[in-house]
Order: structure tokens, then sequence, then C-alpha cells
């Protein structure tokens, strides 16, 4: 346990193995989030970025990625922009709201190296062009071109959170699985 586990409670639960394909078609999942750039999908744990490893935002997954363009994971608004131009979040109709970072200190560049297709109050469809990266740039000058894809933990009444393994391919791949809390129980 980390040092921020400790003083954040989780409303997330991934602690369990990833589903294998089989167990995918029996999560009864109530949103489905597709991978944010191509690349091999890590659990945010790995992330060398204390607060993302250690869920403080909320929980998810994590991309090392293999392609220049970060695309929407669903459908929804974007909520947030980064003026520093690399990471931002979609709120989707269910009231959950997304959070997608590129890098490790990234925010150190001022958006050198990222831009942006999309405006704040925007509406985005699973796959739509958000960021548009220098791969080349981006590698020589951060710690890590690893993309995080947090779902927020303010929002929306989660109760599970299964992230998938592997390989993953942009608007395309589903990687996160969400289940709400049943209001009726």
């Amino acid at each position: 346990m980390g040092f921020f586990s400790g003083l954040f409670k989780h409303v997330t639960k991934t602690d369990e193995a990833a589903p294998s394909a089989a167990e995918v078609k029996n999560i009864n999942a109530d949103v489905t989030l597709y991978a944010p750039v191509t690349g091999t999908l890590l659990p945010l744990e790995e992330v060398p970025d204390i607060v993302i490893s250690e869920k403080v935002m909320g929980d998810g997954v994590a991309v090392v990625p293999e392609s220049e363009s970060i695309v929407a994971p669903c459908d929804g608004v974007i909520s947030r922009l980064l003026p520093t131009k690399n990471a931002f979040a979609v709120r989707m109709a269910e009231g959950l709201e997304v959070y997608v970072t590129f890098g490790v200190e990234a925010m150190e560049l001022k958006g050198e190296g990222f831009t942006t297709k999309v405006n704040l109050g925007d509406e985005v469809k699973k796959g739509d062009p958000i960021i548009i990266t220098e791969p080349r740039l981006l590698s020589s000058k951060l710690k890590s071109t690893i993309t995080s894809m947090i779902v927020i933990k303010s929002t929306g009444d989660i109760d599970k959170i299964f992230a998938a393994t592997g390989k993953c391919h942009a608007g395309v791949t589903p990687v996160l699985w969400i289940t709400l809390h049943n209001k009726a129980q």
C-alpha cells in the first residue's frame, strides 16, 4: 500500500485480475470505454507518477503509446482541456467524467509537441481525434510517454472498474468496463 492509498478511500475496484475475453462477455457493464491511443495496456500502478499510480484522482488504465493520435474514449462533451494541450476530460451522459493525460511531466513543456483538435464544450464521439502528439520530440523530452485514462472519483456512482490487458487500438478496442451502483438496492 502506497502513501496516498492510506489517505484516500478507493471508490473503484481493479484489484481483481483483468478479465479474460470470455469473462468480458459476462461483465454486465453500465459503461464501456475504448482505448484513447494505440499501444500496449498497463495497470495504472505502473505509471511513474505517484498521483496516477496511487489512484488519487480515480481508477483506470494506462497505455504505452504507439501512435500519435489521442482520441475520445467515449461519446460526450469536452469538459476539461488543459492549456498545456497534454490532457483533456470527457463528460458522458451517464454523469461520469473520463480524464486522459499524455506523458509524465508533460505539463512542463507548456504545449510544445501537442496540437489540439477540439475546444472546451465540444461534443465528441468515440474515436474522434482530440490531441495529436509529436512522438520523436516528446520521447526525447519526457520522463515517460505513457498515456493514462482515469475515471474521475468524484463523478457518477461507480461500483467497479474492470481493465483489459494486452494490445489496443485507439477508439476501437474496449479497455475499461464500469459498473455503477444499483440505486434500487
